[in-house]
């Protein structure tokens, strides 16, 4: 009898709607917490905010602990944070409008009221000023003010003259005045006006000036410090405001960044050093460092910083300290792929799918091996550095070897710890613009590039290159993705459009006089043309080939008859509220993925995730930003840990994952776990079990042997719900499962352990 695996996943989350089969304990984000912008101090704790994610430091033991729609935020992308002492709760302000109160309890409140406004004016915070029990918003359209202890806003002012929207950097509220720092002037406007909305109730400040942008500031010591920048933007002065004129207080800084006060202390931030000031504006600590973004004190000698390389910083007494969370090294990425245990990430791609237009982001690849996040950029491997866009990754099961492929010269091979250029320039080989690729069963390697003469290469295991083209037409389009059917045909699809290319080259790629081909436009067998915008094209568990379109989804379901003439495809007809309708019709889906038993996981833009029968005929899950954690609802790309049943998804907000009741079936029972075991008291999802054969039964009984739970694998894995046969919670206990094959050759038995 093998041993079960104990696994701990403790993430406590937002609960998800009923029809979600994804347990909330599923999902765990993988945001980078590196490009650190926004920090906020409490008595216990350290926020920081990049440009994605949020997390806090515990100042008592030190932890790292992540904030994001997995732990209930209503979504990622803070614009700014602070902290209000007199109610005990962190504001976040997201850039969509959407506020939530995060109290030191653990309880969140989010309103929305910003968000629900009908007008289509950006809605980000740039500044928010703290005020006993309010909370001023400085928006790009005006000031937002929040009551924080009724939760609720309380008012909207907007400063622009004649009606238009002026851009407020920063508030602060210093005596009787809201002061407003512009791009146009400082101003102010009396608290106990109750007519502030009118612009005609505010003034410009005494010695501000129209032409300089004053962009930060603060009250400290009971004044108003100003920080300004002047037209040309690279020197800036910080003066002191006393109700009546300016006094300049530090004049010719480099650019400044932000002006904090906390306590008896001020911190200001400049280009390149931040520096700590007492009330007599002695100073008292000092850092330089260009990554600083903004800073903030905790006592006399200690400076919380946000760093744009290494997230959270501190400087206390000279010495320096970084805190940053495990996690990809950024949050934007173009594919995602899962190599033989590994998942590995593009982060280059197109910035227009359609036309092809270069990002030109140079050469990185990210990889997630172990629960470790590792990078490789140009910097370490110089001969990389002439290419830009990484889009893809071409893997054959092989952990230490992979190539990543760019949108601009070409192939970066990875073998065994060493990155290196290819270079097919000396073979006559152009492989420009390589958006895909694969390896045939005899270990040739196969790319396609776009806007080139010749748009098929190949390599064969000797080094040697070949390329050559068949129909003319694809020389000049934008080519999709290449994929090798398991009865060995190519597939190349392209995403303007222009047809899917099919070819076979009898296995002599260095010959093409044998080869056959066929270039044609998708359509159904009565000639209707189908969507030929096509995103990804997966092959299923049966050998049928999945599209995703810009209008949905379609089968080709004998993709080995294409040589022949045979390339009608189908549109599965999906059974909704009791009506046929064809599948995912209104969704411009993205990507695909095929899990182990043999469901359909598509990716959407706008739509977020569906889960579908393996026909394609029924919907068995939603998955979006109403019902589960997922971070956005724009789907750019997924890839399927198959082992462990772990989907990751690439969205426009981020990357995460979710454990998946599914996997890839074992031949035989040698390594099943259990996932998680022991069952905590506070855990709320189902236990996954994965490492089972094909058509496992899998039983749950008690000590006793009664009957607790019963249910059929699917692939390799299978779920409870940690429920009885009368649909109630379990309790303490020690429970048997017992597992046994289709024809009872193969049986398994463990254990889990629940404590409730």
């Amino acid at each position: 009898m093998s041993r079960f695996r104990f696994l701990s996943l403790i993430l406590t989350m937002l609960s998800v709607n009923a029809m979600a089969q994804l347990s909330a304990n599923s999902w765990r984000d993988h945001l980078s917490y590196r490009d650190g912008r926004i920090v906020a101090v409490s008595d216990s704790k350290v926020y920081c905010a990049t440009d994605l994610s949020l997390f806090y430091l515990d100042k008592d033991d030190h932890s790292l602990n992540h904030l994001s729609p997995i732990e209930g935020m209503t979504e990622t992308g803070a614009g700014y944070i602070a902290y209000c002492d007199k109610l005990h709760l962190l504001v976040v302000a997201y850039n969509s409008g959407n506020i939530d109160l995060v109290y030191d309890n653990g309880k969140i409140i989010n309103l929305s009221g910003l968000k629900d406004a009908q007008f289509t004016t950006d809605k980000r915070t740039n500044h928010i000023c703290i005020d006993g029990h309010m909370a001023y918003l400085s928006c790009n359209f005006g000031i937002t003010a929040v009551n924080l202890e009724k939760r609720e806003f309380a008012d909207t002012y907007i400063l622009g003259k004649g009606g238009n929207l002026l851009k407020i950097n920063c508030t602060a509220v210093c005596g009787d005045y809201l002061y407003a720092f512009t791009n146009s002037g400082l101003m102010r406007g009396r608290l106990d006006n109750p007519f502030l909305s009118d612009l005609k109730n505010w003034e410009l400040v005494p010695g501000s000036d129209l032409t300089h942008f004053y962009n930060t500031g603060c009250v400290f010591n009971g004044q108003l410090i100003v920080g300004e920048r002047f037209a040309n933007d690279s020197t800036s002065r910080v003066s002191v405001f006393d109700g009546e004129k300016m006094t300049v207080l530090w004049d010719s800084l480099p650019m400044l960044k932000s002006l904090t006060s906390r306590g008896d202390y001020l911190v200001r931030t400049t280009y390149a050093d931040i520096d700590l000031f007492d009330t007599k504006m002695q100073s008292r600590s000092h850092y330089s460092d260009v990554l600083i973004q903004m800073g903030i004190a905790d006592g006399a000698d200690r400076i919380w910083f946000a760093h744009s390389y290494d997230g959270l910083a501190c400087i206390n007494k000279g010495q320096h300290d970084y805190y940053t969370p495990l996690g990809p090294a950024r949050n934007r990425f173009f594919k995602i792929s899962y190599n033989a245990g590994d998942i590995l990430l593009a982060p280059g791609g197109k910035k227009d799918i359609g036309t092809g237009e270069n990002k030109w982001l140079p050469a990185n690849i990210y990889r997630f091996t172990d629960g470790q996040w590792t990078s490789i950029s140009y910097s370490e491997y110089p001969e990389i550095a002439k290419c830009f866009d990484v889009c893809d990754f071409i893997t054959h099961g092989n952990r230490n070897h992979f190539l990543a492929s760019s949108w601009f010269s070409g192939l970066i091979e990875y073998n065994n710890g060493t990155y290196r250029y290819i270079d097919t320039t000396t073979a006559g080989v152009n492989i420009y613009r390589v958006s895909s690729g694969c390896y045939d069963s005899k270990g040739n390697l196969w790319v396609n590039c776009s806007h080139t003469s010749n748009y098929i290469a190949v390599r064969k295991p000797d080094g040697q290159w070949f390329s050559y083209a068949y129909d003319p037409k694809l020389s000049n389009e934008n080519l999709g993705k290449m994929l090798r059917t398991y009865k060995g045909d190519f597939w190349i699809t392209t995403p303007k459009g222009t047809g899917i290319l099919v070819f076979n080259t009898n296995d002599t790629p260095e010959t093409k006089a044998d080869d056959n081909y066929t270039y044609f436009m998708p359509t159904d067998e009565n000639g209707n043309a189908f969507n030929a915008y096509i995103n990804d094209i997966v092959e299923d568990n049966n050998g049928q080939l999945w599209v995703a379109s810009d209008e949905g989804v379609y089968v080709f379901d004998h993709p080995e008859q294409a040589l022949d003439g045979e390339t009608d495809a189908r549109r599965p007809q999906m059974i909704v509220e009791g009506f046929y309708q064809p599948l995912l019709s209104t969704e411009r889906v993205t990507s695909i993925v095929i899990d182990g038993g043999n469901r359909k996981w598509f990716g959407t833009d706008g739509g977020g995730i569906f889960l579908i029968s393996p026909d394609g005929t029924k919907q068995l899950a939603e998955y979006n930003t109403s019902n589960s954690p997922l971070f956005s609802n724009n789907v750019q790309s997924m890839t399927l840990d198959y082992d462990k049943g772990i989907l990751y998804i690439i969205t426009d907000m981020g990357l995460q994952s979710a454990m998946i009741s599914s996997s890839i079936p074992k031949s035989t029972f040698s390594d099943i776990y259990a996932y998680p075991n022991p069952v905590e008291p506070d855990y709320q999802g189902d236990v996954h079990i994965h490492g089972l054969m094909n058509n496992t039964t899998v039983r749950i009984t008690d000590l006793y042997g009664n009957l607790v739970f019963e249910t059929m694998s699917n692939g390799g894995g299978a779920t409870w719900n940690l429920r009885n046969m009368s649909n109630r919670p379990v309790v303490t206990g020690i429970y048997l499962i017992h597992c046994v094959t289709k024809n009872g050759e193969n049986r398994e038995a463990g254990t889990i352990h629940v404590v409730r």
